[in-house]
C-alpha cells in the first residue's frame, strides 16, 4: 500500500471509461451536486449559527464557571469518536468486505477483469462478460470507497485536532476569565484593606498631630491659673466682680492668652464612644439600646455600629482655644475685643461649657469655631468671622450676629467709609438649634444651614443669605425685609401665617423669592409636636406664638433653581 499510487475521482472516471453517449438520466450533473452541497453547508451553518448565538448570549457564564468541567466532556466526545475512527481504520477490510465484498484493491488489479470483459465481449459470452464487468464494478467501487473513505479519516482526524486545540484554548479563556473574576474579588478585598489601613493611618497621624498640640494644655492651664490669682487678687483689693475684665489683667498674662491662641492648632482626636453628655436624647437612646428588646419602635436606636473612619471628629477643632474662652467666662471675662485687636485667634476654637452669656466676641475670629450644645444668651457676634462655625443643638436666645454699625466700632477698629461693619456666616449651621429673638441684620451669610430648628422672632432685615437651608425648620414671627433670599430652601418648612409666602415675597429684596415655587399645606398639631425643636422651643417662645395655632408646611412645586 505504500507504494500504490491513490485513486481519485478522475482515474475512476478513467478507470470506468468517459462514454459520451450515455444517456441524459446517467450523465453526471456537477451543478446539481454542487448545489445540494451548498445546501447542505448552509444547512450546516444556520445549525451552527442557531446553536450557537443562544450560547455565546445565555451561557458565558455557565462556561466560564464550569469550564473544566465542559472540556472534560468535549474532550471525551472527541476522543469517543477518535477511537471510532481508529477502529473503522483498523477493521476497515472486512469492512469493505462486508459492503462491497472487497477490501483494500491495487490499481493493478483493474487490468485481470477489464481483460476478462474484453475476451468474453469477443466470445460473446454474454454471462462471463457480466461477470468480468461485475467484478470489474466491484473492485473499482471499493478503490473509490477506500479513497476517499481515507480522506475523510485524514480530514475527520485534522479536523479534530484542529478542534481540540480550538476547544482547549477556550477553556484556557474560561478557566483564566474565572481566575481573573476571582482575582478581582481578591483585589476589591485588597483595596478595602488599604482603606482601612490608611484610615488607621490618617487615624494615627491626626493623634499625633493630637499628641503634638495637647503639649500646650500646661500652658493653658497656667494662663487660667494667673487669671485666677489676678481675679482674687482684684477682689481683695475690695474691687466688684462685675468691674473685673481683661484690663484688670497684666499685660504679660494677656500676652500670654493672645500667644496661647496662636501657638494651639486645630486637630482631630478620638470621638466619645458613647452619646454625647450634654446630649439628653443620645444618652436615652444609648440607655435603650442595652434592652432594644424591650424598644417598640426600633427605629429610634442607633443599631449600626460607626465605621472606623469615624473614630475621629469629623473636623479639626482646637479644644485648647475653647478652653481659653472658657476660662476667660468663668472668670467673668466677657468682652474679648481688645485681645482680637491684640491679634487673638479663636478659629477653630470648640467651646465645651454649657453656658455663654453675655459673651461678647465682636471682631474676633471664629472660623470653623464649634460652640453645639451651648446655651448663648444675650451674646454679641457683630462683626465677627464666623465663616463654617457650628451652633448645633444649641439655644440662641437674645444674641447679636447683625453686622456692627459704625457708630458702635470702637477702641482699635475702624469702619472706613462703610456704614457697618458686616459679620461674616458663610456657611454656619445652626441645625436642630433652637433660636428666639437673635439678629442676623444685614449678614453676609452665604448658604446658612438652619435645618431642623426653630427660628422664632428672628430678624434677618437686609440680610445676604442666599442659598440658605430652612428645611424642616420651625420659622416663627421672623423678619426678612430687604433680606436677600436667592435660592432659599424652604422644604418642610413649618409656619403659622397662611399668607408666609406672599408676605415672603413682598418684604424681601425684590426678585430674589419667587412664591409660585411654593405653596401651603394644613398640617395637624400633632404633627407640629413631632418636629425635633419643638420641646426645647415650649421652655423659650411665648405659648401666644404657637398654641392653638393653624400651621402649613411648605413644599416646593417647581423643581427649578432660582
Amino acid at each position: 500500500m505504500s507504494n500504490e499510487d491513490p485513486m481519485d475521482a478522475g482515474d475512476l472516471d478513467m478507470a470506468l471509461g468517459d462514454d459520451e453517449s450515455l444517456s441524459a438520466a446517467e450523465a453526471p450533473r456537477p451543478a446539481a451536486q454542487r448545489g445540494v452541497r451548498t445546501g447542505w453547508g448552509a444547512l450546516v451553518f444556520l445549525l451552527g449559527v442557531a446553536s450557537g448565538v443562544p450560547v455565546a448570549i445565555f451561557m458565558p457564564g455557565f462556561l466560564s464557571d464550569h469550564g473544566s468541567v465542559v472540556l472534560g466532556i468535549v474532550l471525551g466526545a472527541l476522543l469517543f469518536v477518535l477511537v471510532v475512527l481508529s477502529l473503522i481504520f483498523v477493521f476497515r477490510q472486512p469492512l469493505w468486505r462486508w459492503f462491497f465484498r472487497r477490501g483494500e484493491i491495487e490499481v493493478t488489479r483493474f487490468a485481470g477483469p477489464l481483460a476478462d470483459v474484453a475476451r468474453h465481449a469477443a466470445g460473446q459470452r454474454v454471462d462471463e462478460a457480466t461477470e468480468a464487468a461485475r467484478n470489474f464494478a466491484e473492485i473499482a467501487l471499493a478503490r473509490y470507497a477506500w479513497i476517499t473513505t481515507r480522506r475523510w479519516l485524514v480530514a475527520s482526524i485534522t479536523g479534530l485536532i484542529a478542534a481540540m486545540a480550538a476547544l482547549a484554548g477556550s477553556a484556557l479563556l474560561f478557566e483564566q476569565n474565572k481566575l481573573l473574576r476571582a482575582q478581582s474579588v481578591l483585589l476589591v478585598e485588597q483595596n478595602q484593606r488599604i482603606d482601612f489601613q490608611n484610615s488607621l493611618i490618617d487615624t494615627q497621624i491626626q493623634l499625633a498631630e493630637a499628641e503634638r498640640s495637647a503639649q500646650i494644655g500646661p500652658e493653658v492651664v497656667e494662663i487660667g491659673a494667673l487669671i485666677g490669682a489676678e481675679r482674687q487678687a482684684f477682689l481683695d483689693n475690695g474691687g466688684d466682680i462685675d468691674d473685673f475684665g481683661l484690663a484688670e489683667l497684666t499685660s504679660s498674662t494677656r500676652g500670654r492668652i493672645v500667644a496661647a491662641s496662636l501657638v494651639a492648632r486645630p486637630y482631630r482626636y478620638l470621638a466619645p464612644a458613647n452619646a454625647n453628655p450634654r446630649d439628653a436624647n443620645g444618652l436615652i437612646r444609648t440607655a435603650l439600646a442595652r434592652r432594644s428588646d424591650a424598644v417598640a419602635d426600633r427605629s429610634v436606636l442607633e443599631t449600626e455600629p460607626r465605621p472606623e473612619t469615624e473614630r475621629l471628629v469629623d473636623r479639626s477643632v482646637s479644644p485648647e482655644r475653647g478652653d481659653l474662652l472658657t476660662m476667660l467666662t468663668a472668670n467673668s471675662i466677657l468682652d474679648t475685643e481688645a485681645l482680637t485687636a491684640l491679634g487673638a485667634d479663636f478659629s477653630f476654637a470648640e467651646f465645651r461649657r454649657e453656658l455663654a452669656g453675655g459673651l461678647s466676641m465682636r471682631h474676633a475670629r471664629l472660623a470653623f469655631a464649634d460652640f453645639s450644645w451651648t446655651r448663648m444668651v444675650d451674646c454679641r457676634f457683630g462683626a465677627a468671622q464666623l465663616d463654617h462655625a457650628r451652633i448645633e443643638n444649641a439655644v440662641v436666645r437674645g444674641t447679636e450676629f447683625s453686622s456692627l454699625p459704625a457708630s458702635e466700632v470702637t477702641g482699635q477698629f475702624s469702619a472706613g467709609d462703610f456704614d457697618y461693619l458686616p459679620t461674616s456666616m458663610a456657611g454656619i449651621s445652626f441645625r436642630n438649634s433652637v433660636i428666639h429673638r437673635t439678629g442676623f441684620a444685614r449678614v453676609n451669610a452665604i448658604a446658612p444651614v438652619f435645618d431642623n430648628a426653630v427660628v422664632a422672632m428672628a430678624d434677618f432685615t437686609g440680610a445676604s443669605i442666599g442659598g440658605a437651608s430652612f428645611r424642616n425648620a420651625m420659622i416663627i414671627d421672623s423678619i426678612f425685609d430687604d433680606a436677600s433670599l436667592l435660592s432659599m430652601d424652604l422644604e418642610d418648612a413649618i409656619v403659622f401665617d397662611q399668607t408666609f409666602l406672599e408676605r415672603l415675597k413682598a418684604t424681601a429684596a425684590v426678585g430674589t423669592f419667587v412664591a409660585e415655587r411654593w405653596k401651603l399645606t394644613p398640617i395637624a398639631a400633632g404633627e407640629m409636636a413631632d418636629h425635633p425643636g419643638y420641646i426645647e422651643m415650649t421652655n423659650h417662645v411665648p405659648e401666644a406664638a404657637y398654641a392653638g395655632v393653624q400651621t402649613w408646611r411648605i413644599n416646593r412645586v417647581a423643581a427649578a433653581s432660582e
